[in-house]
């Protein structure tokens, strides 16, 4: 559902971390799953292309009311873009456990039948005259923390990470147990939303480029720009920038970042 880590010593105590339990909507682990498709759109066709998702939007939002999903979302890849640009959008949708996943097209001829309405069924229809699938993937939804009451960011920074062979535990207690009490202060602060931690799990395999990512989430284009530095002074007062990085770059390689725009949601 990542970004630039600002850097500065000392452990967090028991009783901090507990307080962070108390300010905000955060668990070790979600459990979840992410399908995301990366779209890349035909020439000429960006605006029939967003008024086909909006059609799909429909179906979606019968699926979260049936229990079918938990939410889906549509992004737009600000940075990297243009014309060579891999992808221009991507869909994400949110499911509940792994079976979710085996069952989501289960009888989906009838429930599009059933809920779309007849002038909009075309776009259903030529979906694939309006933008091509590049790939998609399955992801775990590892971690995750943001402000109360929230239901969705506006904008977002994905950063891509390869984990090596052998080295998970060592990047999940980096970023859950190291990392993550920074994230709670930012969002405390008001410098973002949010932050998410996944793992890749479809494909998977040497040959992947990347295979874990965090996300931060904003809620206004401004906040990505917000000094994070005092977050880290906070947190590890008197630890330097030396040690944070090293700490932090011995368990993944950073492959790419990425800033991307909400354009819809069913929770919008």
């Amino acid at each position: 559902m990542k970004s630039k880590l600002h850097l500065s010593k000392k452990v967090i105590s028991i009783l901090a971390l507990a307080v962070c339990c108390l300010f905000f909507n955060t668990t070790n682990a979600q459990g979840g799953y992410v399908l995301v498709d990366y779209m890349k759109v035909k020439p000429g066709m960006n605006d029939k292309y967003l008024e086909c998702e909006k059609v799909w939007k429909i179906i979606h939002e019968n699926r979260k009311k049936q229990g079918k999903i938990s939410w889906w979302h549509l992004e737009e890849t600000m940075w990297p873009s243009g014309t060579s640009a891999e992808y221009d959008y991507l869909t994400v949708t949110y499911v509940k456990n792994w079976d979710a996943i085996g069952h989501l097209w289960d009888n989906w001829q009838a429930e599009v039948k059933s809920i779309v309405p007849a002038d909009k069924m075309a776009f259903i229809e030529n979906t694939n005259q309006y933008r091509d699938i590049v790939k998609s993937e399955i992801w775990h939804d590892v971690d995750f923390a943001a402000k109360p009451g929230f239901k969705e960011a506006n904008y977002l920074v994905e950063n891509f990470f390869k984990v090596p062979p052998g080295g998970w535990d060592d990047y999940v207690e980096m970023e859950t147990r190291f990392v993550k009490p920074v994230h709670l202060k930012n969002i405390e602060l008001g410098n973002r939303a949010g932050w998410e931690m996944g793992r890749m799990v479809a494909p998977m395999g040497e040959d992947q480029p990347y295979n874990c990512s965090t996300v931060d989430l904003y809620d206004k284009w401004e906040d990505m720009d917000n000094d994070e530095g005092k977050a880290w002074e906070t947190i590890y007062p008197g630890m330097s920038d030396a040690h944070i990085g090293h700490r932090i770059n011995a368990a993944r390689k950073h492959v790419r970042s990425e800033i991307r725009h909400v354009v819809d949601s069913t929770e919008k």
